[in-house]
């Protein structure tokens, strides 16, 4: 049975039994900041499970995708561990129990999946009489075929009667287990049962039974009113014990991917061979790759960015591994996309642009590893030289926080040298820097989430947005939030955060900033300063300014108006600028990211070159051409299957709802969007591209201004330029040729300085060359002069360039301090490393420096050890010539 076969009879199964198929939800939650990837099918059922939010269905099904990054470190290690994992599960909110949730899943195995029932096995909570009794007369298992388990094997979360906080919602769990037969690794075959970890007793469906609320003592559960089914089976493993095979990666999914990365590397595959858990763990990488980056996660050095990188880099370790010499997990993206197509067809449609941020990753990753990798050698060389094994945790930290050098690869190079790092003070470090980040972050809504908002949620319905009709309209308060407390009112001077029922109020999202204005009662005002949103509440942030303002109040919500136009203006200029970008760049251009506000708006978008001149001037021509026709704007509200029919953009990553709002501007654009816009593409008025920046690989970013800040961006150009040309004496029409030309004049003036300067010490490079001498076998410069450390390297590269092959040592004074140049020709770097030497040298002079293996320099306060320095460089070459200092 095809794995896209086993999806497909699930979600039919659960549908003919009354459940709502849910789509997945994105790789990136939603409505939880919690977490940094969706780990299982319940995630975005929480609130259904505490019997809040959209409760018009009871029963659910899914098959969601995930992504845990804990277990990491295990795959390839086993046959069945990965980064991402699809997730079927059904699900009952306050509906079905016990009963139907295990008789279901045996009609399921059985009639659908055809399992033998000689081969399952199945386990319930020692005290879950229930359950067992299902099992035993329901469902007519036998006895000796339903193991009685503790807390840490059958209660979900494990162990919870004893160990989890109060109030914990939690229950007993029943696990089913197919019997693969015997295994050769069994310690015990005649005690084998399904606790063993040879892997006769597969596990391949979890139904958790949430029942018992946490009480406050150990032990304690005290029974909820509302019971629910949270169950979850694990799709590859499923497809693996129907196709027969004895590892996920031999699955008709996996199988093709594992093949393609073995011809990428130029290797065998043996699913025997040692080498292939480096096989396995490449195309688990890659795959979890291409779905993170669909659902717009592109790699960073933080957060879910970076378990991404991580992803990426580990995959490459294991392909240097295997021999690879370039980027090759992009050329797997392809293979990906085809295996998954039948239930994510967004991976072929993207497969190009999913490839080229794979290979731009790859090829920074390169780059990093040769930079970064030099620098950690050094180091290593230093803690050799010391007599030390143990590389300080600050230095490991700054090699990944300012060089990308993951910790993982680090203290892998370490081990190949007998060594470690010291893992605390790096932990320490990275805590330091998480810190920072939390401090600096405003109030996001997971403080609501796990505050005032969740009994917000108890008595009060999502607020109704009625922004897109009015600029003002009456509202109630219907809580009122100062700091993390519910109150009844809010005097004078009192930061507050106010929900009410309705508002015209926009909350961020989407990228467009939230509405500021004011909330006015008959004895009291309430100056909005930002809005926000969360879970459908709109936040009203901001302080009392008048009278007190209490819980129940008839306000008056007035947006300011002034500014809610001048977002209008850059939402509609953002999404005429995409459509630009795609005429001019290609259809490969998506939005990933933006921010729409008054002042500015800023796109990020996917394009793997600089934005010419040229391109970005053709690209501001077609913005306002489009302004000038004035094509007008219009919102339709549609079901999301029609809008993709009809050519919708969607952003990538986002999940919408099954009705979705869809803004069109004349003929030009048509996008998903719940954002304000104006009625006109005219009244932008005017659009204006003001930077244009890379800000990741494979990704770049467009500031640029509309309205009037768009007419003052030009005032402010002119009157720059003016000045220029004031300054160069000349006039605006002819003032790039004035620049020109003082640009070449000074070029010209430097260099004649230069052989001024040179002439005037008598130094020639013929000359320089022509004193060198040899030393083990290689010829050596070494040279004490006056010059600057910019000229120093210039001259460096003139002697390498004459003596064809050697060692060049170059010295100055100048400006009261030591500089130190080393250069090494390219045919000698294999043997001599510019960078070590320079080192050396430089220490018996009190300084300090490095560089690559062909050029490397120093530097030191106190030029009085330059010649002692210079003496001791044949000393040096001697030494790394023999291999003495290797």
């Amino acid at each position: 049975m095809k794995t896209s076969e086993i999806r497909a009879a699930f979600l039919k199964f659960f549908e003919q039994r009354g459940h709502k198929i849910v789509p997945s939800d994105s790789l990136v939650p939603e409505h939880d900041p919690t977490i940094l990837f969706s780990g299982a099918g319940m995630n975005q059922f929480k609130d259904q499970f505490l019997g809040k939010g959209d409760l018009s269905f009871r029963r659910a099904a899914s098959c969601q995708k995930c992504l845990r990054a804990d277990d990491i470190e295990e795959v390839g290690r086993t046959t069945c561990h990965h980064s991402f994992f699809e997730m079927l599960g059904n699900f009952s909110f306050g509906d079905y129990f016990k009963k139907e949730a295990i008789e279901w899943a045996w009609e399921f195995l059985l009639d659908w999946l055809k399992l033998e029932p000689d081969s399952l096995y199945v386990s319930v909570y020692e005290g879950d009489n229930d359950s067992y009794d299902i099992w035993k007369n329901n469902v007519g298992l036998p006895a000796d075929r339903i193991y009685r388990l503790g807390e840490h094997h059958n209660f979900w979360p494990a162990d919870a009667p004893s160990k989890s906080p109060e109030g914990t919602l939690c229950g007993p769990c029943t696990e089913i287990f197919v019997d693969m037969g015997p295994q050769p690794n069994c310690p015990d075959p005649a005690r084998c049962d399904v606790t063993c970890d040879c892997k006769r007793y597969v596990e391949i469906w979890n139904l958790v039974l949430q029942q018992f609320e946490k009480g406050a003592r150990p032990g304690e559960l005290r029974p909820l009113k509302m019971k629910n089914v949270d169950t979850g089976m694990g799709l590859e493993r499923t497809a693996a014990v129907l196709q027969g095979v004895t590892s996920d990666f031999q699955t008709d999914v996996f199988k093709p991917i594992v093949e393609t990365t073995a011809e990428a590397l130029g290797v065998k595959y043996d699913p025997d061979a040692p080498e292939a858990r480096h096989i396995h763990r490449i195309a688990d990488h890659a795959r979890a790759v291409a779905f993170c980056i669909a659902d717009g996660v592109l790699p960073s050095n933080e957060g879910r960015g970076y378990v991404e990188r991580r992803l990426i880099r580990r995959a490459m370790r294991d392909g240097l591994e295997l021999g690879a010499k370039e980027p090759f997990i992009y050329v797997l993206v392809p293979c990906i996309a085809e295996a998954m197509r039948d239930a994510y067809p967004e991976l072929a449609e993207r497969r190009e642009n999913i490839a080229r941020t794979i290979k731009a990753e790859e090829e920074r990753f390169q780059a990093t590893l040769e930079n970064s990798s030099q620098m950690l050698n050094e180091l290593v060389a230093d803690l050799r030289d010391s007599g030390r094994s143990v590389l300080p945790g600050e230095q490991a930290f700054r090699l990944y926080d300012t060089y990308g050098l993951p910790l993982d690869l680090t203290e892998s190079i370490l081990a190949e040298h007998g060594m470690t790092t010291d893992r605390g003070t790096f932990d320490r470090e990275m805590e330091r820097q998480r810190a920072q980040a939390r401090s600096a972050s405003a109030m996001t809504e997971d403080v609501f989430d796990t505050g005032p908002l969740a009994k917000v949620k108890e008595s009060a319905e999502p607020t109704k947005f009625v922004g897109y009709e009015a600029e003002s309209c009456t509202a109630t308060v219907e809580a009122i939030i100062s700091g993390e407390e519910l109150t009844e009112s809010a005097r004078p001077g009192t930061e507050a955060t106010l929900v009410l029922n309705q508002t015209t109020f926009y909350g961020e999202a989407g990228g467009q900033v939230g509405d500021t204005g004011v909330l006015s009662a008959p004895t009291a005002k309430f100056q909005v300063r930002d809005t926000k949103r969360t879970h459908g509440y709109f936040l009203h942030l901001g302080k009392v300014t008048e009278g007190i303002i209490n819980k129940g109040d008839q306000v008056t919500c007035q947006i300011d108006a002034v500014r809610r136009r001048a977002i209008r203006r850059a939402h509609t200029a953002t999404h005429l600028l995409q459509n630009a970008l795609r005429r001019v760049l290609g259809k490969h251009v998506e939005q990933s990211g933006s921010l729409v506000g008054p002042d500015r708006l800023r796109f990020d978008f996917s394009h793997f070159a600089q934005v010419t001149s040229d391109e970005l001037q053709r690209v501001e021509e077609l913005v306002n051409d489009n302004i000038l026709e004035g094509p007008a704007v219009t919102a339709t509200e549609m079901p999301l299957e029609e809008a993709k029919r009809a050519g919708a953009i969607a952003l990538f990553g986002q999940k919408y709802g099954e009705t979705v709002r869809v803004v069109s501007i004349g003929d030009y654009s048509m996008e998903l969007c719940g954002g304000t816009h104006l009625d006109s593409a005219a009244e932008v008025g005017l659009f204006r591209i003001a930077t244009e920046s890379s800000i990741a690989a494979g990704t770049r970013r467009i500031e640029a201004v509309t309205g009037r800040e768009a007419i003052e961006h030009g005032r402010r150009r002119a009157r720059t330029l003016e000045r220029i040309a004031a300054v160069m004496h000349s006039d605006v029409a002819r003032a790039v040729d004035r620049a020109e030309q003082l640009m070449a004049e000074n070029r010209e003036l430097k260099a004649e300085a230069r052989k001024l300067k040179r002439r005037g010490s008598g130094e020639s490079a013929d000359d320089i060359a022509a004193a060198a001498t040899e030393v083990a076998g290689i010829r050596l410069i070494v040279h004490k002069t006056d010059l600057k450390m910019t000229d120093l390297r210039q001259l460096c590269d003139a002697l390498k360039a004459k003596i064809n092959s050697g060692v060049v040592v170059l010295g100055s004074g100048a400006g009261q301090k030591l500089s130190l140049v080393v250069g090494v020709t390219k045919d000698l770097t294999p043997r001599l490393d510019a960078g070590r030497m320079v080192k050396d040298i430089s220490a018996t002079a009190g300084g300090s420096g490095g560089g690559r293996p062909d050029m490397a320099q120093a530097g030191a306060k106190d030029p009085a050890g330059l010649d002692e320095a210079l003496r001791q460089a044949p000393e040096v070459v001697k030494l790394y010539a023999k291999g003495a200092r290797a």
